[in-house]
């Protein structure tokens, strides 16, 4: 690489720079640094980086030129171009080229356990639009005081104490991947627009837009903002949207390190809060990926499946005390207790939905009786979250929902014509026995009817889709099973509300009464 000389560059200074003056050296006047300065520096980052010097350089001294005496200028000197040029700022960094940790992470992370390699961890700050959006601190301690008392209740995987001792200070709202998280759970927490019904608004758009510009601060920040995002796609119904963000997710957690080899290097955590919190993380993250193809079961997930002995989230009430106990954790393998955690028994319903989706990909043409097993344990599953004081009701949708999936070919089919055998009798037996719950629960006690919208999660819409459907589908419907679609449906226009999915939900269900009636 030539370096410019006087010769050859339009802009040069008048004289020689102070440091070869000093030194009585022939200098080329080279502008904004001469070859003989630039070259001393190039030697001098040479050895800051095998020495590992704390120092700067003895000889990395700034080049700098003197603006001659106003007497002497000459003619030649006088246009704006041929001025004296003030030496750029002296910079640690200017001589060598600064790396991102991310980078470093994935091209030779060995790197990093010496330290001797200077890392960048600069994000784009978020624009005066985005805090606009956000909103000041009294709008943002209300919109997390909502996530927590709504959605943290069936979803949680952001650490509730770490999120008020940290992130509400007002020194941490400069930080990017803060600002992201928060607009995130605004995001979540905002209910379709009364006019046009489209969730995909302006805070949508500009939440995504976003998480492209921080999603470079590798940050768990970052990720529980994706996973957010993911469910508000998820509840509203927002497709293909929902499936490519929580893929998006997952590699994100890979690069977090979340879930990997233990020699893939990564940033260290120290708290069991911490732990914890990466673990509910990740769950969230396989709750999503199972959850969003339960209609279409086929397409391969974008995360493994659990292993037995992988632990389960810890008790969700001492975690948002910022308590983690490690003789309380239980894996998938424990015996489910209806003294188990609420995100744990979902969790665990999730590993079941995943099967329950891999079976219908592959064997269920086949006369296999691995559904039986997965009928059993989803029937034990929900005797449990049945049969406890206080019964909820995000774990039973869920069960009822991955319950329902493993006899959709027999629930999407026309019942009559189906061909009997002991998966269709047993289809007919769950349909019965649902529909028996949700005449006892949902229209005797009216356990969801009037349940606050904020309140109520995604979950319960597939299966209530679904039964809807397999009654509108039989010729003679009783009495009690006509009433149950009917409060299926009305249940449907008050959580559309809430969550657009619902109205997609009775749209298809108008389609199909259409196609009936057409037949």
């Amino acid at each position: 690489m030539q370096t410019p000389s006087a010769n050859s560059s339009l802009e040069s200074a008048p004289q020689a720079c102070q440091s070869c003056r000093s030194r009585k050296r022939k200098c080329d006047k080279a502008l904004p640094r001469c070859a003989y300065c630039t070259n001393r520096a190039t030697r001098c980052s040479l050895m800051r980086s095998r020495a590992d010097s704390r120092g700067q350089c003895r000889r990395d001294q700034p080049c700098e030129y003197w603006k001659p005496p106003a007497t002497s200028r000459s003619a030649t000197t006088s246009t704006p171009e041929r001025e004296w040029f003030p030496s750029p700022p002296k910079d640690k960094h200017s001589d060598f080229q600064t790396i991102s940790f991310p980078t470093i992470l994935f091209l030779d992370p060995d790197l990093l356990r010496y330290g001797q390699v200077e890392t960048l961890h600069a994000v784009a700050p978020a624009t005066p639009h985005i805090l606009h959006l956000l909103g000041n601190l009294d709008e943002i301690r209300i919109t997390a005081e909502k996530f927590f008392g709504h959605i943290h209740q069936w979803m949680p995987f952001i650490s509730k104490k770490r999120f008020y001792d940290l992130y509400l200070q007002p020194s941490f709202h400069t930080r990017s991947d803060v600002v992201l998280l928060l607009l995130a759970m605004k995001l979540i927490m905002a209910f379709p627009p009364v006019g046009p019904r489209s969730p995909r608004t302006a805070l949508y758009h500009a939440t995504k837009h976003f998480y492209v510009v921080v999603e470079d601060s590798l940050s768990i920040l970052a990720l529980q903002a994706g996973l957010l995002v993911a469910l508000y796609e998820l509840g509203h119904g927002i497709y293909p949207a929902a499936f490519l963000t929580i893929g998006s997710c997952a590699r994100y957690a890979y690069a977090l390190g979340i879930n990997v080899s233990p020699r893939v290097s990564t940033k260290r955590v120290i708290t069991l809060v911490e732990v914890e919190e990466r673990r509910r993380v990740w769950w969230a993250l396989v709750v999503l990926d199972r959850f969003v193809s339960i209609g279409c079961p086929g397409r391969p997930f974008a995360t493994p499946d659990p292993k037995l002995d992988d632990l389960l989230p810890a008790d969700d009430a001492a975690w948002d005390r910022g308590i983690v106990r490690p003789d309380s954790f239980s894996t998938l393998s424990s015996p489910m207790t209806g003294h188990m955690s609420k995100f744990a028994l979902v969790c665990q319903a999730a590993r079941l939905l995943g099967e329950v989706l891999n079976y219908l990909s592959n064997h269920y043409t086949s006369r296999d009786d691995s559904w039986m097993q997965l009928d059993r344990t989803l029937t034990s599953m929900l005797t449990v979250a049945l049969n406890i004081d206080c019964p909820d009701y995000d774990q039973i949708t869920f069960i009822y929902s991955a319950l329902v999936a493993l006899y959709t070919p027999w629930l999407s089919s026309n019942a009559a014509e189906e061909v009997e055998s002991d998966y269709s009798r047993r289809g007919r037996v769950v349909l019965q026995q649902i529909t028996n719950q949700i005449n006892a629960n949902l229209i005797e006690r009216q356990c969801f009817l009037g349940r606050d919208p904020e309140d109520i999660s995604p979950w319960g819409m597939y299966f209530g889709y679904q039964v809807c459907g397999a009654h509108m589908r039989s010729g003679r419907k009783s009495q009690q099973e006509a009433e149950v679609v009917k409060s299926l449906r009305e249940g449907f226009v008050a959580i559309n509300m809430r969550w657009g999915v619902a109205g997609v939900y009775l749209q298809l269900l108008e389609a199909q009464q259409v196609i009936r009636l057409g037949t």
